[in-house]
């Protein structure tokens, strides 16, 4: 169904107003119905330390149950000295220029930072990993390349238990073993875009560079320690990140360092912004009482649902738009931040557009390579979302994530090919005006909608909570569901809306 993605058809402007009217509307009074939940933790007895004493000035507790939350904003403000110093000595060094001078100071930020913030056994496990995954897969071909990075991949999730022999041994606290497992999974997917990106380099210079064994391993670890997107992405991937070093070198500019001021306001407001609703909306709190969950009204439930995805995706913005603003600075092409979830509606745009690095590494290193083995389309996307279940962590939670996405995902692709036929052209010139074909076209969208929401589910919340999502879908009052639908049909139209003046102001 080729309009669902290229819909260049506009509505009449009060349609499109209604639309984008009834769409907010139940946004914000599905937020005012998690904030009326919230009342349930006024007298709560808090023993998992889920809240903290809020802002004097407002008067109510926080809510600080996020666990990345809790940890990756600390970094960032640990990070700040740190970063500063890098920019600042890298800018001097490409004035030389020397690349092989500027990997050095790459490396001993990263691992002098590595060192005061989880320890001189976390820098040895961190370089450790990077030896044994270059000396394993230098100049080898990609089925060895691959291999060897799973069964490292494997490994990984075995460091990763909490309280497991691996923590208790080397005596990490939990932040610095969930940071030190961070990065091992992040060098992890480096080593495979350095490795085969390396092989690719090599035989398109018609070179052996056996000879340059050491110089390749300085790049590598200077890529896979690189420090504004070291701890927290987001991915470079490897050939990117070398164009980007062996770039001429440029000073800053007074309308590049007022563009990185600008940013960095932006994404400090959003920090601000998600630590005041946190005082107002317990919609992480409340996600850990699945007994809860089970008995909220329609309101409540979807809009919880849609709080924990609109807060997972400022996380996401922060980290990814305050990294790629610090690699912009240092002349370093890095992914930007993800679109706000609120107004894309197909599973292709979500993975395309949220986090781009890693739809990259998929499609260049999975999916594209095996189309060119004969492989089809169905087979490719099965491996890629099955890489993305074994990266993510293997849980029961992230296996039926990654299975409803890749349903998703051909079902839409299904769609797309039968509205490219013929006969759908046909019945659509026929039948339809482009309008209707438009409207046809997001009412399709609409479940296919809820069904990418509820698979997020399973990943923001667990496992239980995802579970109470589709029970609850199923064995509701069809009335309570079709008005669900009619919302999700507001949110296609909203974004096919988005989609084509994006799509007007890229063609100026």
């Amino acid at each position: 169904m080729s309009t669902v993605t290229n819909s260049v058809t506009n509505l009449n402007k009060y349609e499109s107003i209604f639309y984008f009217c009834c769409w907010t509307g139940a946004v914000l009074y599905s937020a005012y119905k998690v904030f009326l939940v919230g009342t349930y933790f006024n007298d709560y007895h808090d023993l998992y330390n889920d809240f903290a004493p809020g802002w004097i000035w407002i008067g109510r507790k926080r809510d600080v149950s996020d666990q990345e939350w809790k940890i990756w904003i600390p970094l960032i403000i640990k990070l700040v000295p740190w970063i500063f110093c890098h920019h600042l000595v890298s800018q001097i060094i490409k004035t030389v220029p020397s690349t092989t001078l500027l990997c050095y100071w790459y490396i001993f930020t990263s691992i002098s930072f590595l060192y005061f913030y989880i320890g001189s056994i976390g820098v040895l496990c961190v370089l450790m990993q990077l030896s044994i995954l270059y000396i394993l897969t230098y100049k080898r071909n990609k089925s060895i390349i691959w291999s060897i990075n799973i069964l490292f991949l494997f490994f990984i999730h075995f460091l990763k238990i909490p309280d497991g022999t691996f923590q208790s041994i080397l005596k990490f606290n939990d932040e610095e073993h969930y940071i030190l497992i961070v990065i091992m999974c992040w060098i992890l997917l480096r080593s495979i875009s350095y490795s085969i990106d390396n092989i690719q380099i090599c035989s398109e210079n018609n070179s052996d560079d056996n000879s340059h064994l050491s110089r390749n391993f300085l790049w590598g670890l200077a890529y896979c320690l690189y420090l504004p997107t070291l701890c927290l992405g987001p991915l470079i991937l490897y050939h990117e990140f070398i164009n980007s070093m062996k770039g001429p070198f440029q000073v800053w500019k007074l309308k590049e360092l007022k563009h990185f001021t600008l940013n960095l306001i932006r994404y400090i407001f959003w920090i601000i912004f998600a630590n005041f609703s946190l005082h107002f909306l317990y919609f992480n709190a409340i996600q850990y009482h699945s007994k809860i969950v089970e008995f909220l009204n329609p309101w409540a439930l979807y809009g919880l649902g849609y709080c924990i995805g609109q807060f997972f995706l400022i996380k996401y913005v922060v980290i990814y738009g305050l990294n790629h603003t610090l690699c912009a600075i240092d002349h370093v092409k890095a992914p930007s931040q993800p679109k706000c979830v609120a107004r894309i509606h197909l599973y292709s745009d979500m993975w395309k557009y949220f986090d781009k690095g890693l739809y990259k590494f998929l499609i260049r290193y999975i999916y594209t390579p095996l189309l060119k083995s004969n492989f089809n389309r169905v087979f490719a996307s099965f491996l890629c979302f099955t890489f993305v279940f074994a990266w993510h962590g293997m849980q029961r939670n992230i296996f039926f994530w990654a299975l409803f996405n890749f349903i998703g995902l051909n079902i839409e692709s299904l769609v797309k090919s039968a509205g490219k036929s013929k006969y759908y052209s046909n019945v659509q010139r026929k039948y339809m005006s482009p309008a209707n074909a438009r409207r046809f076209n997001c009412v399709l969208a609409s479940p296919l909608l809820a069904m990418s929401v509820i698979s997020n589910f399973y990943f923001f919340a667990g496992e239980e909570i995802g579970h109470t999502y589709v029970y609850r879908i199923l064995h509701d009052m069809w009335y309570g569901t079709l008005v669900l639908l009619f919302f999700l049909y507001c949110c296609c139209q909203v974004s096919t809306d988005v989609k084509n003046w994006e799509s007007k102001n890229i063609c100026r």
